[in-house]
């Protein structure tokens, strides 16, 4: 193996050690993953025999390593992990899935955090939430994913999987666990109050009952913001309990213009990017995440801090927009 080699080999069992769970032996784990003896994964540990390109790239995909990764001077190409969502129901089922997967191995370490700009209400809070919980699944298959079986149906008649609920569940469990840093704006609240309203104006609710039912569903989101911001810790708002994990909320100003989300666990992390609504792309590319992490620290330095201070501001920031979901109320109760 040539200089170049060694400083390659190097650096990527540098990586792997770092990916590893503390609780693990990694040549163990080498040894298992590529099917070879103890003594074949400790020499390829110590440098003395080189990985394959096949061997590579199966330990890449296991442990979660991007390629790139293995070239410091490749700063311009970043690979991202998705979802292959379609018009089939069962690619919403991996969706769910794959965000409980992902706040599982999260919940795993002690200093796990996620870092939040939310253009839109996270996902997360809509799940608590079974009546909203099961608007914003018909919204997202229906007009997003355009499940054809969904297409001309009111959402009373909507028949949802029942497996949905039950890994909503897991995830609402999860994400209370965890400490969350979130930066919000007026408009975070703006893409489901306009959802509720162009189901309304559009016919897609049969009865006004279950648009209040919505609403109201709505208005308990908000509320538990609101008291998590008070309290400085997340919230499970259906038992009335707090949980122990931090919730830091910050409000601005400025337009956010992306959902995206920064997770920390020990010195691990990735970077989650929305787009097409609700979808996700992933990364852990460093050089990408150290980027989105100085553009939400500047973010977060020309914002306001609500939670546990600035009572005054907070009620403000959360008695606008429930004047605005009121204001719907009444509205659809006047038609």
């Amino acid at each position: 193996m040539n200089v170049a080699g060694q400083e390659y080999q190097a650096f990527f069992i540098e990586v792997l050690r770092k990916a590893i769970a503390p609780n693990l032996n990694l040549a163990d784990e080498v040894g298992h993953l590529l099917n070879i003896s103890s003594d074949s994964s400790y020499r390829r540990l110590r440098g003395e025999t080189e990985f394959t390109l096949s061997e590579t790239i199966r330990l890449c995909n296991h442990f979660d390593i991007p390629l790139e990764i293995l070239n410091a001077k490749t700063t311009e190409a970043v690979t991202f992990k998705t979802n292959r969502l379609n018009t089939d129901k069962d690619s919403f089922t991996d969706y769910l899935e794959g965000l409980y997967k992902e706040l599982n191995w999260l919940s795993k370490y002690e200093q796990a955090e996620i870092i939040y700009a939310a253009e839109d209400l996270p996902v997360f809070y809509s799940l608590f939430f079974p009546v909203l919980a099961r608007f914003k699944m018909c919204y997202w298959t229906k007009s997003i994913l355009n499940v054809p079986e969904m297409q001309r149906m009111k959402i009373e008649d909507v028949q949802l999987p029942d497996t949905w609920q039950d890994v909503a569940s897991r995830i609402s469990e999860l994400f209370l666990k965890i400490k969350s840093i979130e930066v919000w704006n007026t408009d975070t609240f703006k893409s489901t109050f306009e959802q509720i309203r162009f189901y309304w104006e559009a016919g897609f609710f049969r009865e006004k009952k279950t648009a209040f039912e919505v609403i109201d569903s709505f208005k308990h989101v908000i509320n538990m913001i609101e008291m998590q911001s008070e309290m400085g810790k997340k919230m499970n708002f259906s038992k009335g309990q707090f949980s122990k994990a931090d919730y830091v909320l910050y409000t601005s100003e400025l337009m956010i213009g992306n959902n995206c989300v920064l997770i920390r666990a020990d010195d691990k992390g990735a970077c989650y990017i929305g787009y097409n609504s609700f979808n996700y792309m992933r990364t852990n590319n460093r050089f990408f995440n150290e980027q989105a992490e100085a553009w939400m620290r500047n973010l977060i330095s020309k914002s306001t801090l609500v939670s546990m201070v600035s009572e005054k501001q907070r009620n403000q920031f959360f008695k606008t927009t429930l004047n605005k979901i009121e204001a719907l109320r009444l509205q659809i109760e006047a038609e």
